[in-house]
């Protein structure tokens, strides 16, 4: 099995995603679950989540307390779900992108090369590629074969976070589901976790981000200190000095989300100069971009974001 973090299996209680998970259960037990699975939807929303425990009501069926379907909720005595958290179940293989970063064709022949073996035992083989939409076209062409023509016991479910373009090579050979969180299904999601786990929230805005992208920001002005109310300047003057430091690619999608706010305030209190507020974002975001992919500066880029913002009230 592929390395995966253990922080991933923390939700054993499946919130908001009951209708999704419903689905995909009727599926399987009618034996109509297909070969090759795409769920589509926002990062954070709870797709891992969701899997997850459609994994577990599949493999702790025979157990002496099988996953609780009433109640969507994992046995935490679960021998399926201890072997899972202790990376050593042959059954199911997790394999992913990393930070951002494009799914190397090595990888993919890796996984191929496990594939190739059966597993340990007579159930199916479940493989589960989180940020599929990180496959590059060699990588994807890579995979192609595998995912046209799998084996009998073998199941592939996709997870897209739509923060690249699916190939379509890869999106042309699954059966899609969409995943759509409602804000009241996203406020029942966070205010469980906020008790479950204690968590004091700095940041809250349900309507444009995702529970897990809540809790990531979340974590990240904790951690680095941001107040939500500093200016847009003194918060990307932190972020983006961490981020030099870190690499963690979430500290500049949470810097995008800080300029993507900005100018949604400023659009609302001056909607006759829209279009060129949403110009100027653009240049903005661009000159982000290209501190990322480029290893520039961070004197410059912020000299040149202040110079571009001289003029936005």
């Amino acid at each position: 099995m592929l390395n995966i973090e253990q922080s991933e299996f923390h939700s054993t209680q499946l919130i908001s995603l009951d209708e999704y998970f419903d689905d995909m259960i009727k599926l399987y037990d009618s034996k109509l679950f297909p070969k090759v699975f795409l769920l589509n939807g926002k990062k954070g929303i709870g797709k891992f989540t969701l899997v997850f425990h459609f994994l577990n009501y599949i493999y702790s069926k025979e157990e002496k307390i099988p996953y609780n379907t009433r109640d969507k909720k994992i046995n935490l005595d679960s021998k399926f779900y201890n072997s899972l958290l202790n990376q050593n179940c042959t059954d199911v293989i997790f394999f992913r992108a990393s930070q951002g970063k494009n799914i190397k064709i090595d990888d993919v022949r890796k996984l191929k090369s496990i594939l190739t073996h059966t597993s340990l035992s007579d159930n199916p083989r479940f493989t589960i590629i989180d940020e599929v939409e990180f496959l590059n076209t060699n990588s994807a062409n890579a995979l192609l074969k595998t995912l046209e023509e799998p084996t009998e016991n073998n199941y592939f479910i996709l997870i897209n976070n739509q923060q690249e373009i699916l190939l379509e090579t890869i999106s042309s050979r699954c059966l899609k589901n969409n995943i759509f969180l409602t804000i009241k299904q996203k406020k029942n999601i966070i205010d469980y976790l906020v008790e479950k786990n204690k968590i004091i929230l700095s940041i809250n805005d349900i309507d444009n981000l995702t529970p897990g992208l809540l809790f990531k920001y979340n974590e990240l002005l904790n951690k680095y200190k941001i107040i939500m109310n500093e200016n847009i300047l003194s918060k990307l003057n932190k972020l983006l000095n961490f981020y030099k430091k870190d690499k963690d690619k979430d500290i500049i999608n949470m810097s995008i989300f800080f300029i993507d706010k900005f100018f949604f305030e400023k659009v609302l209190k001056n909607k006759n100069k829209i279009d060129s507020l949403l110009t100027l974002k653009s240049l903005i975001v661009n000159k982000i971009n290209d501190f990322t992919i480029y290893n520039l500066n961070v004197n410059s880029v912020l000299n040149s974001i202040e110079f571009q913002l001289k003029n936005v009230r």
